[in-house]
This record gives C-alpha cells, structure tokens and sequence, in this order.
C-alpha cells in the first residue's frame, strides 16, 4: 500500500472495514459536500438580500449628498448673483457665476450616473453573487460531482488497488489468522513469522535440479515435537483446482529442503545443542503444513499435511514430545539469530 502512495490502512481489519463500506463512504463524501453546498446557496442568498438593503440605502444616501452639493451650489450662484460692485468686480463675479452655473448643469446633468458610480462596486458585487446563485441552484447535481471528485477518485484509487492486490491480501488476512490461532497454544510453541533466508552460494537439489538462492515462508512454529513449516493460503475452490496457481506442495518441499540443509550444518557444527541419546545422535524433524483457511483438496499428498485452520492446532497438540523446552529454546534461537540474514554461507550440497 506504501508503494501506491496509499496511507489510510493500518491492518487488515482497517481494509476489510473500507470493502464493506465503501459505497457508503462515497455516498457520504456526495452527502458532505451537498449539504456544504446548500449552506453555501443560503449564505449566498442571504448576502445579496442583505447587500440589495445595503445598495438602497447607499443609493438614499448619494442621493441626499448630491441634492446638498446641488443645493449649496444654487445658493452660491443666488448670493453671486444678488452682489452688488464696481465694473471690475462685476466681470469677477460674472466668471464666478459662470463657473459655479457650468458646476451645477454638470451635476443635474449627470445626476444618476454620479448616484451609479457611487454604488457600482456594491452593484457589481450583487451581479456577481447572482449570478453565482443562478448556476448553483440549477447546476447542484453537477456542483456537487465536481467538488467530490479528487475525494471519490482517491477512495475508487483506492479499490482499485485493493481489487488489484486481492490475492496478496488474502494471503495477509489468513497469515493474522494462523497467527492468532497458534497463539491460543501453550508457551511450549514458540511461533516464527515471516521467515526469509539468501543463501551464498545457492543451495542445489540434485534430485529436482533446482538451485535454491532464498527461500520464505509464512511462519515457522519450534516446539517439544519438532519444527514446523507452516505455508497459508486462502483460497476459494475455484484456486485449489487452477492450474495456472503455483503448487504450494513444491513450494513448501522446496523450503523443507534448504531449512534440513540449513539445520544439518548448525547440528554439525553445535550450533544447535541436543541433548545426547543413548542410541545416537538426535534429529530435528522438519515437517510441512499448508494451512488452508476456508477450502481445501480432498486429495492427500506425501510429506505434506493440509490442514483447515480449525484442525491445525490439536495437529501440533496431538505429535508427541522428542525435546526438552532448552532444546526447544536452542533450535528457535538457532533461527531467530538467521532470520533476514542475506549471506549465509552455505555450500553446495550433492
């Protein structure tokens, strides 16, 4: 999910939560955004009602300012006019009155345009919102897609990659599960998960002339009767009878055999401490599960048990006792101590 830039998850149950209610969550971002985009509708409504309260208010007041102006303006030229002087000053106050006349015309001449000028920002921002409110109100269904889309494509992203990565999920779903159910056993099992190994140089199988460079597996359990290879697969019927699935009976042979090679070495080298038998030296038996946690072939197959995820436990319960818990301890430290190592020494074994 990190490598799809997908952050959301934290666990299984987090996906499984999204799968079912995926739907939903679209209907809910479609819903969040709807309701924004009322409330948006009523703010802009109740703005232009305000802001046309506004525009006739402003509008009396202009028009009170300039009726003043018009008013002073026709006192001036009355007082101009009625003023009694000499020649010169006659021509004086001639051009005055000429002057404040030419003012005046202006000003009843262009007396709605100067009132217009005065409010045409609030006028404009009227228009504006209107025609806002127009569009939205008749293009809600449309608004409302568009303002949902970057969140419906990020959830759809999402699915899609959810979809896509189906097969690797449910692996990781039943893994949690096998994980949980050999967690109900005793402090007896001690339970290895996600067990990788490189080998340099590879191991060979001379009898499936196969060189092994790594091998990984679900989980390892040690316990008192021995080591466990545990490989989990959840799969449908559909899966069980594909052929073009890998078999998970080659798949866990293969493992057991570079995990005995591997166990053969540390034992030759006492790297692995077994108490000594009166007949001679012990061996760690390696056997191999495939945990299958709905379905599984009715067929039987050699060296490898399938069992439901139900029976897996009284299986491991129901082997007897060949170590003690020190030995038990020794063969998990073993391999606790070579988990993820990505150069183990090893050579070709004939």
């Amino acid at each position: 999910m990190d490598k799809r830039r997908i952050s959301r998850f934290n666990s299984i149950g987090d996906i499984n939560r999204f799968n079912r209610e995926y739907t939903i969550e679209k209907q809910k971002i479609l819903t969040a955004h709807e309701v924004l985009l009322n409330e948006e509708i009523e703010q802009l409504s109740r703005k232009i009602g305000e802001n046309q309260k506004r525009l006739e208010l402003l509008k009396d007041e202009e028009t009170t300012k300039l009726n003043r102006k018009l008013d002073s303006k026709k006192a001036i030229i009355e007082i101009l006019e009625n003023r009694r002087t000499f020649f010169i000053g006659k021509v004086i106050v001639f051009f005055k009155i000429r002057k404040r006349k030419r003012e005046l015309a202006y000003l009843q001449d262009n007396f709605d345009l100067i009132i217009n000028d005065a409010i045409r920002g609030l006028k404009s921002e009227i228009y504006h919102d209107s025609n806002s409110l127009t569009y939205l109100s008749g293009n809600k269904r449309t608004e409302i897609l568009d303002r949902s889309r970057d969140e419906i494509k990020e959830i759809d992203y999402a699915k899609k990659t959810i979809d896509e990565l189906k097969p690797l999920i449910a692996g990781a779903i039943g893994e949690s599960k096998v994980e949980k159910e050999i967690r109900k056993l005793s402090d007896d099992y001690i339970l290895i998960n996600d067990y990788k190994l490189e080998f340099n140089p590879p191991i060979y199988n001379k009898r499936t002339k196969d060189r092994i460079y790594s091998i990984q597996l679900d989980h390892l359990v040690v316990s008192t009767s021995g080591v466990f290879i545990l490989e989990t697969k959840n799969w449908s019927k559909r899966s069980i009878n594909s052929l073009d699935l890998r078999s998970p009976v080659d798949q866990i042979m293969r493992t057991n055999y570079a995990l005995r090679i591997l166990m053969y070495k540390a034992l030759d080298g006492y790297q692995i401490r077994l108490k000594k038998h009166h007949w001679g030296e012990k061996q760690i038996p390696i056997r191999n599960i495939i945990v299958m946690i709905n379905e599984k072939p009715k067929e039987s197959f050699r060296y490898v048990k399938i069992k439901l995820l139900k029976e897996l436990n009284s299986y491991l319960e129901f082997l007897d006792p060949i170590f003690s818990k020190e030995e038990v301890e020794s063969i998990a430290n073993f391999l606790v101590q070579r988990k993820d190592h990505t150069s183990i020494n090893m050579r070709y074994v004939q």
